[in-house]
């Protein structure tokens, strides 16, 4: 009964230490997944911030987050040299246009939500490719 128990024991930490894989619905960005889905939480944070009733453009719409899940996304060893990381990449490049729309003297609020539903959009566009 004793030694059964602590073979319980003993399965139970290794399975607490091992881990089942990484779920779909993690946000640690060092995985797949996780990178994936803080990608999607940081634009839908964009759009809740940009389409705001009370948004001038005053405060950069692009959170740090936004850029460090992009880059852990295109890094990680599932999305390298395949399709979703150019997707990835055109993601990053959106976030630029943004920053840079941002800065620019003319920069319009309304070019900043056009920007930021593109954004979105290949968010969408990307779910259906995982």
């Amino acid at each position: 009964m004793i030694n059964g128990l602590r073979l319980m024991g003993f399965l139970c930490s290794v399975l607490l230490l091992v881990g089942c894989g990484e779920s779909r619905n993690s946000m640690d960005t060092r995985g797949y997944y996780g990178a994936f889905n803080m990608i999607v939480s940081e634009v839908e944070n964009l759009q809740q911030q940009v389409n705001s009733e009370h948004y001038r453009g005053r405060v950069s719409p692009i959170e740090d987050q936004l850029g460090s899940a992009i880059y852990a996304f295109m890094r990680n060893e599932d999305v390298k040299g395949t399709p979703l990381e150019a997707e990835a990449k055109k993601l990053a490049d959106k976030e630029q246009e943004i920053l840079k729309i941002w800065k620019s003297p003319d920069g319009s609020v309304e070019k900043i939500r056009t920007a930021a539903k593109e954004m979105q959009d290949q968010v969408e566009h990307m779910k259906t490719m995982l």
